[in-house]
């Protein structure tokens, strides 16, 4: 793969907007909000589900003006895959990290205890040191998915739609998973099992299909 840096100007610029809005929200939610936040949270999961929506339908426009452009300036289909890949995990880190950072350095607890005279701070501050992972593990198993989607949908072939049907429906279970406040061992172990499984078919069957994809 051929990283290229005039390329990854253009598709940062696309999914530019999504970050300049995501950050600010998922900055001041973790810092202002005084409950603890766990990996159940309903409203980063929202976050994390319209952000990677909204950064997969910036990325796969298959039929606007500026993705025929890029499609037809010379690069390979692999390099403008592996490309928009680069791209989508630059700008998730460009909204998620500085998310992490305010919960792991005493930033958010410092406002809860300080400001807020929050009894749960900072003894909390460590138990919420793990949910960022599990919010990055989100945006792992949505955005391979999503990508999927658009590309499937822009192949010369039929039933492209019906792909969005897989995409709510692994949302739909991820949203049931999370009602449960409590798993089995073995039943987690199995979970990161067929995560890692779907994550890496995502990958395989969108580089596969991005070669044959059809420039609308």
């Amino acid at each position: 793969m051929k990283i290229r840096i005039s390329l990854l100007k253009i598709l940062f610029r696309q999914t530019l907007p999504a970050t300049l809005i995501a950050l600010p929200v998922g900055c001041f939610y973790v810092l202002l909000t005084k409950q603890v936040l766990s990996w159940r949270n309903p409203w980063m999961a929202l976050f994390v589900l319209v952000h990677s929506i909204a950064i997969a339908v910036m990325s796969g426009r298959y039929r606007s003006k500026t993705f025929a452009f890029l499609y037809t300036r010379g690069f390979t289909r692999d390099e403008l895959w592996c490309n928009k890949m680069l791209n989508t995990t630059f700008s998730v880190l460009t909204v998620w990290l500085p998310v992490a950072l305010i919960i792991w350095l005493p930033i958010r607890s410092a406002v809860q205890d300080k400001l807020f005279v929050s009894p749960y701070f900072p003894i909390m501050m460590m138990r919420e040191a793990s949910v960022p992972w599990v919010w990055l593990g989100g945006y792992a198993i949505l955005l391979p998915l999503f990508h999927y989607v658009w590309i499937r949908r822009a192949q010369p072939l039929r039933g492209g739609s019906g792909v969005i049907l897989l995409a709510i429906s692994v949302v739909i279970v991820i949203g049931i998973l999370m009602l449960f406040r409590r798993h089995p061992l073995w039943f987690r172990f199995l979970i990161y099992v067929l995560s890692t499984v779907m994550i890496a078919a995502s990958l395989i069957a969108g580089r596969i299909l991005h070669r044959n994809l059809e420039v609308q």
